[in-house]
């Protein structure tokens, strides 16, 4: 996807970052938060805020910190209603060079490694990373308090039984 295509793009140059650091609070406007609705599949998004944290380390690495807060409706999977649900997730994200990123290998090496992203053309996209972690931060199977998937039994129950010991009976036979 090209930046002209994103549904919610904040860019900043890498080397507009002080060398303190900068702190960037954000929100998405209406028609940002509508397509992002249709893009993770949701009945609405009323709101979607950025608190983070960029550090700098050079023109190779920045570190994005922080968080992300959003109040999305999506639909509950048993029932088809509307489920609002309130989303706050923490952001660790490091952006570097991408001949860092091929010298250390694609992902993280365990679970505790931070994620590495490229720095495309001397900027990173915050808003895109923000998007991406309300997407990771979604429900995908989101159920009313309550209801749960019913196993449909047809027939006696005691009739469900392993079809390869059904063979196994009539092949004796």
């Amino acid at each position: 996807m090209s930046l002209t295509e994103l549904e919610f793009s904040r860019p900043l140059a890498v080397d507009k970052i002080p060398a303190a650091g900068l702190e960037d609070v954000f929100e998405a406007k209406e028609s940002e938060r509508q397509k992002l609705a249709e893009r993770f599949g949701l009945l609405a998004l009323s709101k979607l805020r950025a608190e983070l944290i960029v550090q700098s380390h050079g023109d190779q690495t920045v570190h994005v910190t922080g968080r992300v807060i959003a109040d999305v409706v999506q639909q509950c999977g048993v029932t088809l209603e509307p489920l609002p649900t309130h989303v706050e997730k923490e952001i660790s994200v490091i952006f570097a060079a991408p001949e860092l990123i091929a010298e250390e290998g694609a992902g993280p090496s365990s679970p505790d490694e931070e994620e590495m992203e490229p720095i495309i053309h001397g900027e990173i996209d915050l808003g895109e990373l923000v998007s991406q972690n309300l997407g990771i931060a979604l429900d995908p199977y989101p159920r009313k308090p309550g209801h749960e998937f019913v196993q449909a039994v047809y027939g006696d129950e005691d009739v469900r039984s392993n079809p390869f010991a059904e063979l196994a009976k009539l092949r004796q036979e």
